[in-house]
């Protein structure tokens, strides 16, 4: 069958300007000068978009010093086949823009170079694992079908907790099913993640899945943001600012990737030993490492890449993301 010269002329402009778009990012990536000041004599930085607002962070690489379109696109290869559930939403310049608003907090811009692309890893391989529509013969192999969702595709429930109806209270027909990179459940999440980013998710929960910036937001926000005050957000837990109670040690919770899928999951797969459902997430973790260059020799040990033997954060009998 031959192809219609209009149809062959369409294909090349969609690509030109597939291929215009993101020249003029990182055209503008590239660009953005480096601001540096002190403050009670600590250096802190302004980068422009990416890591604005004078923070020690800035000081340090960026996102896009360590991480460009061509990486995400080999960890996400799939996301675009025709049997994905989210073809076209997810690219590399809604990460990138959603990551900026989290940069000057320390989201990937924290320690060295090293330690910037295993929490690169370590965030993507949480994505990956929980938007994944891989099988173990599917093409490419199951870790390489990340971000095929944006939403929970057949929810049994509205995931309304009246619990919560004078904090957070369910809006009349919303459904608070999982959307998002990290899928959120829950009108008391939507409306907590839609208060730190200032969105009105609590009535509008399907933005999360109509604006794929959004919907990397929230799930920045659930990395950097602590479930309790008294316990670490997953980030502190991974880049080490967290220092583990005498309670934590006897509960063999040590900063590392295991501890973050304590803090996001809990008991849903950690103190079980090596189960099915945490050696998924381990295996996207580890798989992104070795695409990024870093290795997974670096994921260390057994007793800080998994939460096998870890009591959980907050134990319930069922748990809610």
């Amino acid at each position: 069958m031959k192809t219609s010269p209009l149809v062959s002329a369409a294909v090349v402009a969609v690509v030109l300007l597939s291929v215009l778009c993101v020249n003029a990012f990182d055209d503008q990536v590239s660009a953005t000068p480096t601001l540096v000041k002190k403050v009670k004599g600590k250096k802190v930085c302004d980068k422009g978009w990416e890591c604005k607002g004078w923070s020690q962070y800035c000081c340090n690489l960026t996102i896009t010093d360590v991480f460009q379109t061509y990486q995400f696109e080999e960890l996400f290869s799939n996301r675009n086949s025709p049997v994905a559930h989210a073809v076209g939403f997810w690219d590399f310049q809604s990460f990138i823009l959603a990551a900026s608003l989290f940069e000057p907090q320390g989201f990937c811009t924290t320690g060295g170079k090293l330690m910037q692309m295993k929490e690169l890893a370590a965030f993507l391989g949480h994505v990956g694992s929980k938007t994944s529509c891989g099988y173990g013969v599917a093409t490419g192999g199951p870790l390489a079908w990340g971000l095929c969702y944006n939403r929970e595709m057949s929810p049994m429930q509205s995931y309304c907790d009246d619990f919560y109806k004078y904090t957070y209270p369910c809006s009349p027909g919303a459904d608070y099913y999982g959307r998002g990179a990290l899928p959120i459940y829950w009108n008391y999440n939507y409306g907590a993640a839609g208060e730190a980013l200032k969105v009105d998710l609590l009535n509008h929960p399907e933005y999360i899945e109509q604006n794929a910036t959004l919907a990397f937001q929230a799930a920045i926000w659930r990395w950097m943001t602590p479930i309790k005050k008294s316990q670490p957000s997953a980030h502190e837990a991974f880049v080490g600012t967290w220092k583990p109670t005498k309670n934590d040690t006897l509960s063999k919770r040590f900063p590392g990737f295991g501890a973050t899928m304590n803090i996001l999951y809990g008991e849903q797969v950690c103190g079980q030993g090596d189960i099915d459902a945490m050696n998924n997430i381990v295996s996207h973790y580890q798989y992104y490492l070795d695409l990024l260059g870093v290795g997974r020799e670096e994921a260390g040990p057994h007793e800080v890449l998994t939460c096998a033997e870890q009591l959980a954060f907050n134990p319930i009998t069922q748990a809610s993301s």
